[in-house]
């Protein structure tokens, strides 16, 4: 079950919604802005699969074989990444060796075949070049505005990292367009995850698909709130650290992904059109996420209320193979930086979670005091019991 938790929404705080809502779509459609590199050439843009897939996944479907869920996850060798290629190659292990249904976008299908050896009845693996991957059907950026956009921020990394990370919601569209597996849930998937475990290998994580919304996209909280979240803010500060969402796992149905794509090319189109930098995707889904209301809701980090009995809540689960057997948010499950991995539990687990909608507004501490500390008011004297 779900619940989804609003709150009044600061007028300040609309206006500013629909006015920057303005400023994208006239971004997109207006021919007198220049805006260099966006244009409207859907058919150009549109991605042309191989014929050995469209047989591919069109032998599936006459097989009438079907999953719940997809998901769509991508690996590129690039030169100058985040990490080294091998060190990538290790935590797609740890992902690839999973029983789900996936679409794998890869420029290295050789490499990551041999990988999915136990799953080739649910698996389509898309050999794709990085100049084929867009964020939109309707915004294309290139490879010059690409490497502006290190220049913003100095980063020094292969651009084409951060085409990749902006380019989550295309991808995921592109799997959905194909639809091998008939699957009423699509879900995105960083390839490294799983980096710190191999405890899911063999196993299927996504066992509790119910748990996306049959109206919105599901993303999750990596941080509780802090107090210098501005209500304010629309155009998301372009730092890993500053954003509460994590872009990590992204879930939807396949009849709101499009529409998620489209406000997110809007996204894309405003930060671009007020020199904000496209570095950061967790900056870019929060402000999609913020900028329209009923789109999203996002699984705060206070979950467990409603799910676990409060026995439960404070016990800990101190290694991954423990708190992968260990439903709900504990103590002792990764947290910090590491909770940017937890998404995977949520799946595997099920549940009853609060949903929260950033466009409704960020609310004060007094109003919503869980969304700042991870549990509410009334479980205080009880966190402390059993702590």
């Amino acid at each position: 079950m779900i619940h989804t938790t609003k709150v009044k929404s600061n007028r300040k705080r609309s206006i500013a919604v629909a006015l920057l809502a303005v400023v994208g779509i006239l971004t997109l459609c207006s021919p007198d802005i220049n805006t260099r590199s966006l244009r409207n050439q859907r058919d150009e843009l549109k991605y042309k699969f191989s014929e050995e897939i469209l047989k591919q996944a069109a032998d599936f479907q006459k097989q009438g074989v079907t999953f719940n869920s997809t998901i769509a996850t991508a690996f590129f060798e690039l030169p100058n990444s985040n990490h080294g290629i091998e060190e990538y190659l290790e935590w797609t292990k740890n992902s690839l060796c999973l029983k789900d249904a996936m679409v794998i976008f890869t420029n290295v299908p050789e490499k990551l075949a041999p990988l999915r050896e136990h799953a080739k009845d649910r698996t389509i693996i898309v050999h794709m070049e990085m100049s084929h991957v867009e964020v939109g059907n309707d915004v294309h950026i290139t490879d010059e505005q690409w490497e502006h956009q290190n220049e913003l921020n100095n980063k020094g990394k292969n651009f084409n990292l951060y085409k990749v990370w902006a380019g989550k919601s295309w991808l995921v569209n592109q799997a959905i367009e194909l639809n091998p597996f008939n699957s009423d849930v699509y879900h995105w998937m960083d390839i490294g995850i799983f980096r710190e475990t191999d405890a899911f290998c063999g196993e299927t994580v996504v066992r509790h698909p119910e748990i996306v919304p049959e109206d919105r996209m599901l993303l999750f909280m990596r941080r509780n709130l802090w107090a210098i979240d501005k209500p304010e803010d629309i155009v998301v500060k372009d730092e890993f650290a500053s954003t509460f969402i994590t872009g990590g796992w992204i879930a939807g149905r396949p009849n709101v992904w499009p529409e998620f794509l489209r406000r997110f090319e809007e996204t894309v189109a405003m930060y671009l059109f007020t020199g904000v930098s496209l570095t950061e995707d967790q900056a870019l889904l929060e402000t999609t996420c913020i900028r329209n209301e009923g789109l999203c809701g996002l699984i705060v980090k206070d979950n467990h209320v409603g799910y676990l009995d409060p026995s439960e809540q404070y016990e800990y689960c101190d290694n991954v193979e423990v708190c992968k057997e260990k439903a709900g948010w504990r103590t002792g499950m990764p947290g910090g930086f590491f909770a940017f991995f937890n998404s995977k539990y949520f799946f595997y687990h099920g549940g009853n979670f609060k949903l929260w909608d950033p466009s409704t507004g960020i609310p004060t501490e007094d109003e919503n005091f869980s969304l700042y500390h991870g549990f509410s008011k009334e479980e205080t004297s009880t966190k402390k019991h059993y702590m």
